[in-house]
């Protein structure tokens, strides 16, 4: 079976050396009676377990019926299937080919059933581990999810963006949950951020890298290549056997020009680069009250203390998201929740690109102000917020698993007014 053959077929020639890698071993372990993800019943369970809704079983039985009826099709889909789950060097699924030429306007539900295939993965992979059926279903259900986002990028259309695809691998490879709210693996943690707690108070302290240079507000300086050249200025981070000498973050996000001094031995390091660390994401859609935030962090910890125990971790963290961008305390939005999350958190800044997480609240592949939709409260305030001359940022938080039970309590964003008379931290300092 030609593969060159198959994508002039429809259109797709040009993606020949995209899908060329491992199409001869495809071809040979196609299955008889073709792949069990493009069989009726199975679509259906997907499905279901993924989380859509019953409605789409029309289109997407009738895209499979399409499909099996080309043998090039059935071919190419059992081929992308490997590709994304068997062979997981290959990176190059953002340049697929659009299936409309093929299936019309079921093309993009070709994409949206090879992925729904990661669902019987997931499920053995968790039943070997003994997971609560109820997290499987829960973790299979960001299917929806991505779904969702191309339901609304593209104005109604079945089907999954190109960009989302590669992060199926997670789940079925058991490394990433969703409890609860929000979604959870263990992962080193890669900001290169110290953070300290003094052994006495509790208080919780994090330092800025050495060598990065932030603006005036104490933002990382160069987003969207705009520089302070006036009032930058250059973190350092040091220590000798007795102290460590740094500048230190707020927890609301920013850094602080006034370089301190941690005695090592008031003030213990608990999160450093490299260090395990439960790192979040969060799904689309959904509310984020605090009280749904609070249980899915409570059940996070416990989770992956019993199913990972050879991986112990001190911190649940996310590096750099939209999400943690402290901005978000100046928007104007329906609900106070998601501000109200980011006041439990010890935020800080991140180099930010100035586009951060605008696809996933515009759904635009470019964003361009004037036509990106202005139909959620969060998009109409971010808009306005660009619109008004303002540079939009990333950040990123960490929260110390030993701090769950103060959860809802803010505890280091209310402590950060003590912590600035003990340390003698004077905000906007120039030494």
């Amino acid at each position: 079976m030609q593969l060159k053959a198959i994508l002039t077929k429809i259109g797709a020639e040009n993606t020949f050396d995209v899908l060329n890698i491992y199409w001869e071993n495809s071809v040979a372990t196609l299955p008889k009676n073709g792949p069990a993800f493009l069989k009726p019943r199975e679509i259906v369970r997907n499905r279901e377990w993924g989380g859509l809704a019953e409605e789409a079983d029309k289109k997407l039985l009738t895209a499979a019926a399409k499909i099996v009826e080309d043998p090039g099709l059935e071919a190419l889909a059992w081929h992308c299937y490997r590709l994304l789950f068997q062979h997981t060097d290959y990176n190059q699924m953002t340049k697929w080919p659009s299936m409309d030429g093929a299936l019309g306007e079921l093309g993009s539900a070709f994409y949206l059933l090879v992925a729904m295939a990661m669902v019987p993965k997931v499920q053995e992979v968790h039943k070997k581990m003994g997971v609560d059926p109820q997290i499987t279903r829960d973790t299979c259900q960001q299917i929806a999810c991505f779904a969702g986002n191309y339901y609304h990028m593209t104005g109604g259309r079945l089907g999954i963006a190109f960009s989302q695809i590669f992060w199926l691998r997670h789940y079925v490879a058991g490394r990433l949950f969703r409890l609860g709210r929000f979604e959870y693996m263990l992962r080193s943690f890669n900001s290169n951020i110290k953070v300290y707690r003094h052994r006495e108070s509790g208080h919780v302290l994090a330092l800025a890298p050495d060598g990065v240079r932030y603006n005036r507000d104490g933002f990382v300086d160069g987003t969207a290549g705009v520089e302070d050249t006036k009032y930058g200025w250059t973190s350092s981070l040091s220590e000798d056997d007795e102290a460590v000498f740094g500048f230190p973050f707020s927890p609301l996000g920013y850094t602080v020009k006034n370089k301190v001094l941690l005695s090592k031995q008031s003030w213990e390091c608990v999160l450093k680069q490299g260090d395990t660390t439960l790192d979040m994401h969060i799904p689309a859609g959904g509310s984020m009250s605090l009280a749904q935030c609070k249980d899915s962090m409570q059940k996070a910890a416990p989770f992956f203390e019993q199913y990972f125990p050879d991986e112990p971790f001190k911190s649940i963290s996310c590096p750099s998201s939209w999400v943690f961008n402290p901005q978000i305390q100046q928007l104007k939005l329906s609900s106070e929740n998601l501000a109200r999350f980011q006041q439990e958190l010890y935020l800080f800044p991140a180099p930010s690109s100035g586009q951060d997480g605008l696809w996933f609240i515009f759904l635009q592949d470019d964003f361009e102000l004037d036509s990106a939709p202005r139909k959620t409260s969060l998009q109409r305030a971010v808009a306005d917020f660009i619109e008004e001359g303002n540079m939009w940022r990333g950040g990123g938080m960490f929260f110390l698993t030993q701090d769950l039970p103060r959860f809802d309590k803010k505890p280091y964003q209310s402590r950060w007014p003590s912590l600035k008379n003990v340390l003698s931290i004077h905000e906007g300092a120039t030494d």
